[in-house]
């Protein structure tokens, strides 16, 4: 029995020590620079007349999963309905994460949409109508 008890606790004392190592080579880092959301913080819904440009600049915020802003993140922008212009695109996000871009309505009236993306994630869609 005393036998027994010993190499017990000699592979406790072996698993104990293998855990240590193991968990001693680890490291854990929070930085994280990857995208993990995006969402709109300015210019959806906006009415303007044909050929004018929107009082308010189409705006999102990228994000970190720990809902960090992210610097230097690309966001491209694509007119997708209703004509009209964007001042530039891709851009990329500020220090407080944020990308902006001002948009001019196309010729006709209607409805334009422009969808914001960043690589990983879903696009947002910015919504204009054109009176």
């Amino acid at each position: 029995m005393l036998r027994s008890r010993n190499r017990s606790v000699a592979a406790r004392a072996v698993a104990l020590a293998f855990g240590w190592a193991l968990i001693s080579a680890c490291t854990l880092t929070t930085e994280n620079n990857d995208p993990t959301g995006m969402v709109k913080t300015n210019g959806d819904q906006q009415t303007a007349a044909v050929n004018t440009a929107l009082p308010l600049p189409f705006e999102v915020i990228v994000v970190n999963q720990f809902g960090e802003p992210l610097k230097d993140i690309q966001v491209n922008r694509t007119l997708t309905a209703g004509g009209g212009s964007l001042s530039g695109t891709p851009t990329l996000t500020d220090g407080g994460g944020k990308s902006s871009v001002t948009y001019t309505t196309g010729p006709t009236s209607g409805t334009a949409t422009v969808n914001a993306q960043v690589h990983g994630l879903f696009p947002v869609i910015f919504t204009v109508t054109i009176s």
